[in-house]
């Protein structure tokens, strides 16, 4: 059994102390709760949530707190948000993933630095079948869970001192691979409900026909869920 968790979201990244006084304190949460967890046969999942944490440090906190208990709900999406590319992120934390939130995500360039706007899975310009070929491989009989939330742009001003502020420990290797993730992707339209309509209805509606061709994707181009 396992318990899903995220630290927090970007903006922590610039409260007092930054990101690493956030992990320092979820370390300490973690283990107080190390018995307890252990003894009941229980594992809890820290997802790398949208732009709080990069791969190496959701890494360092998994060994810090204890693999034994502690491990990743992997979310390809949120990856991206952190200024990864989602192969790095994932091939990274691999050996502690229990679990996942996973969609796809289409990075531009932009008059700032880079643009995210995430998508259904297999619209996006992350090469999904290649990254569940090392999903397979890495993470066995770790279920997939898809988590899509499209329609949105994130702007990243990657080209303005200030936005590194939240970044001070950022490595060149991540960004250079994102940087690069970017050139594969193009400028979608964000959504925007019909002139007239039901906001919330057609909202609704646009998020379930997402959720729809997610799964048609993962099990015609994937081929999970396929009794083969």
């Amino acid at each position: 059994r396992y318990f899903r968790t995220i630290l927090g979201n970007q903006s922590d990244r610039l409260t007092d102390g930054g990101i690493d006084a956030r992990i320092a304190d979820t370390i300490q949460v973690l283990l107080s709760l190390r018995s307890r967890a252990i003894d009941s046969n229980i594992k809890i999942a820290v997802e790398n949530h949208a732009g709080d944490m990069q791969a190496w440090e959701l890494k360092g906190l998994v060994e810090a707190a204890g693999p034994e208990y502690v491990g990743v709900n992997f979310d390809s999406g949120n990856a991206c948000w952190s200024l990864e590319d989602p192969f790095h992120a994932l091939t990274l934390l691999a050996p502690y993933v229990l679990t996942t939130s996973l969609r796809d995500t289409m990075v531009w360039e932009s008059a700032t630095g880079v643009t995210a706007q995430w998508t259904a899975m297999g619209e996006g310009c992350v090469d999904m079948p290649a990254l569940f070929d090392l999903f397979e491989n890495k993470c066995p009989g770790v279920a997939v869970h898809i988590e899509t939330i499209s329609g949105f742009p994130r702007e990243f001003p990657l080209f303005k001192s200030d936005f590194w502020k939240a970044f001070p420990k950022a490595r060149a290797a991540d960004l250079a691979a994102f940087m690069a993730l970017s050139k594969r992707g193009r400028p979608i339209d964000p959504f925007k409900a019909p002139e007239n309509s039901d906001r919330a209805k057609a909202e609704q509606d646009y998020q379930l026909d997402q959720i729809s061709r997610s799964i048609r994707f993962c099990k015609e181009k994937l081929r999970l869920g396929v009794r083969v």
